[in-house]
């Protein structure tokens, strides 16, 4: 991993470490994403950012239970590989969907808790609901026009190709 590569696997790191999620984990998923193969060994990842392999291991585990590694084995081989499947990052988005529909959750149990008070103690909470309302709306749709654009664009490319 030259320089610039591993930046970036810091750079994730700190930005999934301030996410809720562990720094290790960010650059565990930061150097799945760019590795070369794409399929690692617990050990190889381990070397490459100088980790243990406990360390590793706990972290794969976390990033598994979160879809954002998948874990393979190869015929023949007893060792397990670890790769960032295709359609993380809109896993990652809905991820995000699903955060917000329970901030919802939340902000309207406050809603309900608050509702005999005046509309100047509620304005706070209730703008809080409208933004967090737009949000858990647009997520879904900002997916599914990403995924048809996508869609789109691999025919065209495809379409190309074929003509040459």
């Amino acid at each position: 991993m030259d320089d610039e590569e591993a930046a970036f696997v810091e750079a994730m790191g700190q930005f999934l470490g301030s996410s809720g999620m562990t720094p290790m984990a960010g650059r565990v998923w930061g150097y799945l994403l760019i590795c070369d193969p794409p399929e690692q060994t617990a050990a190889e990842i381990a070397r490459e950012l100088h980790a243990s392999r406990g360390a590793i291991s706990s972290t794969v585990r976390l990033l598994e239970a979160a879809t954002f590694v998948r874990r393979t084995r190869k015929r023949g081989d007893r060792r397990e590989y670890f790769s960032a499947p295709p359609g993380t990052f809109h896993t990652f988005a809905g991820n995000a969907g699903a955060i917000y529909r329970r901030l919802r959750l939340v902000i309207e149990q406050g809603l309900e808790a608050i509702g005999g008070k005046p509309p100047a103690i509620r304005e706070r909470l209730e703008e809080a609901h409208e933004v967090i309302v737009y949000i858990e709306r647009a997520i879904p749709a900002v997916l599914d026009r990403f995924l048809a654009d996508r869609t789109e664009a691999n025919q065209s490319r495809e379409l190309s190709r074929s003509r040459r």
